[in-house]
């Protein structure tokens, strides 16, 4: 426990040299996103070339010029799925979760990207810390995810889902993981949704496989 408090002390100071820039805000990739995926309308399909980027950014509602700037800077971005999961490999790795983490991985097949985030419990009172962790962590790592998707399976029987919990990551960024050790179970695990927790009496025995972001 004392190894894993000193850890989140030192959290915030190696995000920022763990994780390799993207170049792309979570507003960006939306609206590319939005774009990449316009592009497979038959319709848009049958403009000209010229007429397509200022048809999408009036459908949306986006201004032509902001649209442009965020189709350039996703193009030169590259593949930010690759670059966010080796993100969240590093931050996470390089905490106290290192040891005890599952599954990473980053859906951006939509508009709204999901960081999923997985680890395994070796003690239920330290799920709200390591949840607030592996939040905080990935909203550092993959700054273009809309949403965080957390959860945890019990080390010692990894079939049974301890925890499970989804926070935005504009929520998880009013972590401050200097803070975790103090508020992450009274104030931090309030800014999670739908969460589940075997150490509150929740039943999780239901749950199998990766939860699916947003589902109920």
């Amino acid at each position: 426990m004392r190894r894993l408090l000193f850890s989140l002390v030192v959290i915030s100071s190696s995000l920022a040299s763990a994780a390799q820039p993207l170049g792309l805000t979570e507003d960006e990739f939306k609206m590319y996103r939005h774009y990449t995926l316009a592009l497979g309308d038959s319709r848009v399909q049958k403009m000209k070339p010229e007429a397509r980027l200022p048809a999408i950014a009036k459908d949306a509602g986006y201004k032509p010029k902001d649209l442009q700037k965020a189709v350039e800077r996703g193009e030169a971005a590259g593949d930010v799925k690759a670059k966010c999961e080796e993100n969240l490999k590093s931050v996470l790795g390089a905490s106290e979760l290192g040891p005890q983490l599952g599954k990473l991985e980053v859906d951006i097949s939509a508009e709204h990207a999901v960081a999923y985030v997985q680890w395994f419990n070796e003690e239920p009172k330290n799920l709200p810390i390591e949840a607030s962790t592996a939040a905080v962590s990935a909203a550092e790592a993959c700054p273009i995810a809309a949403t965080i998707q957390v959860w945890a399976q019990d080390k010692a029987n990894p079939r049974a889902r301890v925890f499970q919990a989804l926070i935005s990551t504009s929520g998880a960024k009013r972590i401050n993981a200097e803070k975790v050790k103090d508020y992450a179970e009274t104030r931090y695990i309030k800014l999670f949704e739908k969460v589940k927790s075997a150490a509150n009496g929740d039943d999780l025995s239901g749950e199998q496989g990766m939860p699916v972001a947003g589902k109920q």
